[in-house]
């Protein structure tokens, strides 16, 4: 008699798909630009490479009042934590990546409205709503809703 082999099958889990990889990428150069918004350091230089029109004012506005800063440098870590979560696969990554960049989406419409609007950062926001929503992103952290094709004439 020959014996059975007692090890279980290795579950293999699929790669994970370019899109996650550049959703990733997105989120984590907008908290990076975050935090160099924070400091100051290099904005005043980068300004009239990247064409950001924000008012010098502004700036100094944001570096001279504390909780500016301190709720820029949260939605920062927000932005990596969410990124962390996508990677891992986990759908709170996702959800939090939806909720923060809704917010900053809302904020750009605002100062789209008010002539104000920071036209990298909306484009980096479009991007980033634009890779949340792949499907392959969305199946990799349990977001997508699969439908079997029983089921598929049935939705409301």
């Amino acid at each position: 008699m020959s014996a059975a082999p007692s090890s279980k099958p290795r579950v293999q889990r699929r790669r994970l798909p370019f899109t996650l990889f550049a959703l990733a990428g997105v989120m984590l150069l907008k908290a990076v630009l975050l935090v160099l918004v924070v400091a100051g350091a290099t904005l005043e230089t980068l300004r009239p490479i990247l064409g950001l029109t924000m008012d010098p004012a502004l700036i100094l506005a944001i570096r001279g009042t504390p909780w500016v800063s301190a709720t820029l440098v949260f939605f920062a870590g927000l932005l990596t934590l969410s990124v962390i979560g996508i990677l891992l696969r986990l759908r709170i990554g996702w959800l939090l990546g939806m909720v923060v960049t809704g917010f900053f989406v809302a904020i750009d419409i605002y100062g789209y409205m008010n002539n104000g609007a920071n036209h990298l950062w909306m484009g980096l926001n479009i991007l980033t709503v634009f890779y949340l929503n792949q499907r392959d992103v969305r199946e990799a952290v349990g977001a997508a809703v699969s439908l079997s094709p029983d089921d598929a004439g049935s939705v409301v």
